[in-house]
């Protein structure tokens, strides 16, 4: 039989039955068979060894030869289609030329006159119109099902591509970071770098594994897509596998969903690091009361390397629009959200005249704009030109200050009571007060459209003293050095 064969129908056949491979699976060997042909010889013999070499498996799972498989698959399609204009009838071998409407079957002229009397018939030009309308929408919706895949899929290669070198970057910084400290930090750096790698791994491999899935839908979807459109391009073969064609036009698998989390979470990483590597030596460090969260900033901002300043710069096209990110606004959100207790941090808006400064709750819209205020998430205050104003509503502002002169201001949240205060940090007045009930997690939220920097506080005073005094006294005893 194999003599019969051509050279690429021999290299598509299984080595067990001789056919088209049906459904083929490869072992460790690299030899691939029709699954049903494997399973069926190795429940005759009673031995999982290859049939070809007779190596033996590590393990009898089957894996699907998938490239194989669409190979087979459109290499019989192709030659269904070159042998579609000469389709005979198996009873009376004349060639196919009407369609039976009442039994919805391709027949002869003798069909006719024997075994379907007092039947509908038309013509396989215009049998095929109408099915061919229908399978035109089915190719349409599957085509654009493939471009939200592959949107997905291109979304997901820049994810992975951010991450290494997010990776990169936060493992210079943290070296820089444990640069500054002496050979007792050692442990400390080669563990947070642990961490690091850990996670880089977990999330790479997710990603990888995402992409893979994405990979094998675009293939099936494709495959898919060119069978339709094989099949679009005669009549006869539209008629005959219609039914066939709309159930495989019909896939159902769901829309991919980029996933929030993908990428590295570089805040908790590098977000206080030093503070909290000094809580372990009397809690020496600088503390900034809110981190800011890169993975949330407009690609128009450049965050400071301990992500406590930022300013509006250059876009950066190298960012990744994944669902955290702020792409509507010039803006980013702080790294921890909260939904209980009272939090205060002062920000640092010098000669900015443009920033808005707030809380935001984690559910607001990020890529569509919107005002803020309040019914849609918002609790901020904004500076535009000459006055600072408090966003009450969508058709509501209150002026806060005419031609202020203010440097500093401080937000204070208490979330139990649903209130954030806004002060100035410059003479302790008030400025506004928002009463408002959070039903979700609120994040300090930050905007700037000015090339001049708005930069979170270090800490109070009296906590500035208290832990300068601490380094003071650890850098003598450990560096030898006097501040």
């Amino acid at each position: 039989m194999a003599t019969s064969l051509s050279p690429l129908e021999q290299d598509l056949s299984c080595p067990v039955c001789l056919e088209i491979f049906n459904d083929p699976v490869i072992l460790p060997c690299s030899h691939s068979f029709c699954r049903k042909c494997l399973q069926r010889t190795w429940e005759k013999k009673l031995e999982n060894n290859c049939p070809v070499c007779r190596s033996r498996p590590s393990e009898d799972h089957l894996s699907s030869n998938l490239a194989l498989r669409n190979t087979c698959e459109s290499y019989l399609q192709q030659k269904r289609v070159q042998d579609s204009d000469t389709q005979r009838c198996s009873l009376h071998f004349e060639m196919l030329s009407l369609f039976c409407v009442d039994d919805e079957k391709l027949v002869c002229t003798q069909c006719v006159s024997r075994d379907h009397q007092n039947h509908s018939f038309c013509s396989i030009s215009k049998a095929a119109s109408p099915r061919k309308e229908k399978l035109k929408t089915c190719l349409t919706n599957l085509e654009a099902k493939l471009e939200i895949f592959k949107k997905c899929k291109y979304i997901s290669d820049q994810e992975a591509t951010h991450i290494k070198r997010q990776a990169q970057n936060t493992e210079t910084q943290i070296r820089e970071e444990f640069e500054k400290l002496h050979q007792f930090l050692i442990e400390e750096e080669e563990a947070t770098i642990a961490a690091l790698k850990e996670e880089e791994e977990e999330k790479s491999q997710r990603i990888r594994k995402k992409i893979e899935e994405l990979d094998e839908q675009i293939m099936e979807i494709s495959s898919r897509a060119t069978e339709l459109n094989n099949i679009l391009k005669k009549d006869a073969l539209i008629v005959q596998d219609f039914k066939k064609a709309s159930q495989r036009a019909q896939y159902k698998v769901p829309d991919p969903a980029l996933e929030s989390g993908a990428l590295i979470d570089v805040a908790k990483h590098l977000g206080n690091l030093s503070c909290r590597v000094w809580k372990k030596m009397k809690n020496l460090c600088p503390y900034f009361p809110v981190v800011l969260d890169p993975n949330t900033a407009n690609p128009s901002l450049s965050i400071s390397a301990d992500f406590s300043s930022f300013s509006n710069s250059a876009e950066n096209p190298q960012l990744p629009d994944n669902p955290e990110r702020m792409s509507a606004y010039e803006s980013v959100l702080g790294s921890e959200g909260f939904s209980s207790g009272t939090y205060s941090w002062e920000v640092e808006v010098g000669n900015s005249e443009d920033w808005i400064v707030g809380v935001a709750e984690e559910t607001v819209s990020r890529k569509e704009t919107c005002g803020a205020v309040p019914e849609n998430g918002f609790c901020c205050i904004w500076r535009d030109g000459n006055n600072i104003t408090a966003g009450l509503s969508l058709s509501t502002s209150e002026t806060l200050m005419k031609k202020p002169t203010i440097k500093r201001i401080r937000v204070t949240l208490k979330c139990q009571e649903g209130l954030v205060i806004f002060s100035n940090s410059d003479n302790n007045t008030d400025l506004h007060t928002f009463a408002h009930k959070f039903t979700k997690k609120v994040y300090p939220y930050f905007n700037n459209g000015s090339k001049n920097a708005l930069k979170v506080i270090q800490q109070s005073n009296t906590e500035s003293n208290s832990l300068t005094q601490s380094y003071s006294f650890l850098s003598r005893y450990f560096f030898g050095t006097s501040t």
